[in-house]
């Protein structure tokens, strides 16, 4: 019996190597006649007899489905890729679109909001001084830019700077759709966009000294009396 058991698993062995080269051809043959012809195939290179068409037909319709379910499994995997591919790309425009907006909320004068400094430019001197010295400081930003890395010397400007605060400011309009513009307000721009860094606390005197200085340098700018 043991011996028989063995010669048996060999047969089987050797029949599972013909089938595995046989049955992918099968899948594509049309006809008994090339079926017929690759059985014989199969059983003079075994040397054990034929093999019938019949288990050589389940073993075509097996590879079939297997090469099917491939089909259909690679089709799926490409399906999602494609959906999430896609999905990405709608979410990165949304948050592209959401960036070219700009938050508002953060760089607006809030409700019941106060200014710890005067837009007509009666600001005390150790107030300035700060300003100042904020206004050349990289370490407001996260990008190592300081409020003099565009604006030394008076430079950078556009021609609506001439125009006492509150004025139009074209990042305003562009990014935040704000139509005129505070000192504090312009101050809070530059800290969230440029400088790409978090927004100046209302209230705090980083804040209120910053838009002295600004509304100081507004008027150097225009050509008009100041106190720097």
């Amino acid at each position: 019996m043991p011996q028989h058991d063995d010669k048996r698993r060999r047969l089987l062995g050797r029949l599972s190597q013909q089938l595995a080269y046989t049955a992918p051809v099968l899948a594509l043959m049309a006809g008994g006649a090339a079926l017929h012809a690759t059985t014989i195939n199969a059983s003079t290179d075994s040397g054990y007899g034929p093999v019938s068409e019949e288990t050589l037909l389940l073993a075509s319709n097996h590879a079939q489905g297997e090469a099917e379910a491939e089909a259909e499994g690679e089709a799926e995997a490409e399906a999602e890729g494609e959906a999430e591919a896609e999905a990405e790309g709608e979410g990165e425009a949304e948050a592209e679109g959401e960036a070219e907006a700009g938050d508002r909320s953060a760089v607006e004068r809030p409700e019941g909001y106060t200014p710890g400094y005067s837009e007509d430019g009666e600001n005390a001197p150790a107030l300035l001084a700060l300003g100042e010295e904020l206004f050349n400081d990289p370490s407001l930003s996260t990008t190592g830019l300081s409020c003099a890395s565009c604006h030394a010397g008076d430079t950078g400007y556009l021609e609506t700077f001439e125009q006492p605060y509150p004025h139009r400011v074209a990042m305003g309009e562009n990014l935040f759709g704000m139509e005129m513009v505070h000192a504090d307000e312009m101050v809070q721009m530059c800290m969230v966009s440029p400088m790409a860094a978090e927004a100046l606390g209302w209230d705090s005197e980083e804040l209120a000294a910053l838009s002295a200085y600004v509304v100081e340098v507004q008027r150097r700018y225009a050509g008009e009396p100041h106190n720097l």
